[in-house]
């Protein structure tokens, strides 16, 4: 049974927006966002298990298991037509979401999404991608290199499915996703390089890439560019 998935909401538009936000945040991190989009959109934030106010469910352990968990919550809110939109990590859980379950998504936002596995680079480069630097915190040497987490105790707890992300390679399932997308990209991103996205454009055959100013978190650094982007899409298809 789906552990409780603590969720904001806002609007009350016909169109429904979801945002599903990155490692060690919150649906929260999408607050910048609303002021420009809940006038025309119905938005859900949820908290991904473990983070935020939903529980942690140790039978998540991968991607996968993160994409089916919210699959559950969407079909138990009776969400149909998602225009459905993911920041790092979630923007790989909302990928394998499209890919899965393509009668649910109308059109897809991808914000610079984890999910390119470069083998030249070190396990902890690959950690490092999913969690942003301006995030880590000061624990012991190790887990400083590891984890950013604003309680130890959960972060032991995730750190088995945080190897396991670290291993994850979506190319196939990228390519297997029909939804129009739009892939959105920081210039500077220090977390996940910029030809991630060139790469995930050639593997979504329908999709169009927006590389825009800023790092890893371009709707936070301008919000109401992000979100004009995102309303133009789901529109006209237009970025």
């Amino acid at each position: 049974m789906t552990k409780e998935i603590n969720y904001l909401g806002f609007g009350q538009g016909n169109k429904k927006i979801i945002f599903l936000h990155g490692w060690q945040a919150n649906g929260k991190s999408f607050l910048p966002l609303v002021p420009h989009l809940y006038k025309k959109y119905k938005i859900f934030l949820p908290d991904l298990p473990g983070f935020g106010k939903s529980k942690f469910n140790p039978k998540l352990k991968s991607s996968f298991d993160y994409a089916e968990e919210i699959i559950k919550w969407i079909k138990s809110k009776k969400i149909k037509n998602i225009y459905l939109t993911g920041h790092s990590f979630g923007g790989k859980i909302a990928a394998i979401i499209a890919q899965k379950e393509p009668q649910l998504v109308k059109k897809l936002i991808l914000i610079a999404p984890s999910g390119i596995k470069n083998k030249k680079l070190s396990v902890l480069y690959r950690i490092k991608a999913i969690i942003p630097q301006r995030i880590i915190s000061t624990f012991s040497p190790f887990l400083k290199r590891l984890l950013a987490s604003r309680d130890y105790k959960e972060a032991g707890k995730l750190l088995p499915l945080l190897k396991n992300l670290v291993k994850e390679d979506l190319q196939k399932n990228f390519s297997e996703i029909k939804a129009p997308t739009l892939i959105i990209w920081g210039e500077n991103d220090k977390e996940l390089n910029k030809e991630n996205g060139k790469t995930i454009k050639k593997l979504i055959k329908n999709s169009k890439l927006k590389i825009v100013e800023g790092d890893h978190f371009p709707f936070l650094e301008n919000p109401k560019k992000i979100a004009k982007l995102i309303e133009n899409f789901i529109e006209n298809g237009k970025d």
